[in-house]
């Protein structure tokens, strides 16, 4: 299945008329993983700063891997009980419906 994606991903990218610059968007970001949730494209990355400041997540959806959507602040360290600071590396897991 993830072979799958990866494939679809790639031919959508060499077919599609429109271009994308590099980054994909602006600030700084890494550790990025990539989904695709209904009909759009999606990157939760880690939010970059020095690692006291990493704190939250913010996410990126497409429908065309061209114009990108923020979705700021999707989760906080405030949010999580057992975490003490930085969050980083985030991955996404669907269970009962839900992300």
């Amino acid at each position: 299945m993830k072979a799958w994606n990866v494939t679809l991903l790639l031919a959508m990218a060499i077919l599609a008329p429109a271009r994308a610059g590099n980054p994909l968007f602006e600030g700084w970001y890494a550790d990025p993983e990539g989904t695709i949730i209904g009909d759009e494209y999606w990157v939760f990355p880690t939010y970059s700063a020095p690692y006291d400041r990493q704190l939250h997540f913010d996410a990126f959806s497409s429908k065309d891997l061209v114009t990108w959507t923020k979705h700021e602040r999707i989760i906080s360290n405030r949010e999580i009980s057992w975490l003490r600071r930085a969050l980083w590396a985030p991955a996404i897991v669907q269970k009962d419906g839900r992300f």
